[in-house]
This record gives C-alpha cells, structure tokens and sequence, in this order.
C-alpha cells in the first residue's frame, strides 16, 4: 500500500512538472522579441531588403470605394450616405464632387480624414467619390 501511494505521488508529480514546462515554454514564446533594431554604426548582418515598385496605374473609383469606402457606405455606418441610395445622400451630391472629395480629404462628422484610403491620391479619391454618385 505504502508502495501505490509513493508511485501514484511519483506519478502526479511527473505530470505536473510537464504541464508547467509547456507553461514555461508557452510563456517564453509569447514574450519573445519580435523585431531586432540596428544602430548605425553596428554591424546588423547581410540582409537586403525587397523595395516592391508602386502601381503606375493607381487605382480606380471602385477599387476605392471596395477597399476603403465600403465597410461604412455599403449598410450607413456612422451617419454615412449609403451606397445607391440617393435618399441617404440627400443634398450631398449638389456641393458637387469638389466639395465631397474635400470632405473625403479632411473628414467629416464620423468619417476619417482620407475616408481610410490613407495611402490614395487625390485623384484616387475624387474617382471613388465619383463612383459612389455615379450609383444614386
């Protein structure tokens, strides 16, 4: 009996000393760096870095409107006008597209400044604003 006891306490803590070792490692994966900075002056290694070229045709009205624009226009979010709606746009559309594209630029009410298209032109915008009156 003494014998079952002492296998059984072997036992247990056997397997408490494994759920605390994958606890550890656990532990050490989600606090390990994930980047490394070089200082200029250090040598950092031989890594190059890939510079992808920018699109030379830029993107169109709808590629905007998708990728920005819809999260919010496409069910009113936030007060905004909703896509092919034209009673949710109201007077908008009379401003005229300089005016809704300024305000796509600076934000307006809900909206942020550049409507989150941070990385789009002004002609970018003015084509997915645009395409969003092109709709109504």
């Amino acid at each position: 009996m003494k014998y079952s006891k002492f296998i059984l306490l072997i036992f247990v803590g056997a397997v408490l000393s494994i759920g605390a070792s994958e606890a550890k490692k656990a532990i050490e994966k989600r606090i390990a760096p994930v980047v490394s900075v070089c200082v200029q002056g250090q040598d950092c290694g031989t890594a190059t870095v890939e510079v992808v070229a920018a699109s030379s045709g830029g993107r169109n009205g709808e590629d905007v409107y998708t990728n920005a624009c819809a999260t919010c226009h496409n069910i009113g979010l936030a007060g905004a006008p909703k896509f092919a709606d034209a009673s949710s746009w109201g007077v908008r559309p009379d401003k005229g597209i300089e005016a809704l594209t300024a305000s796509v630029k600076n934000g307006l009410n809900g909206m942020p400044a550049m409507g989150m298209c941070m990385d789009c032109s002004d002609d970018e915008l003015t084509q997915a604003v645009q395409h969003m009156l092109d709709s109504i």
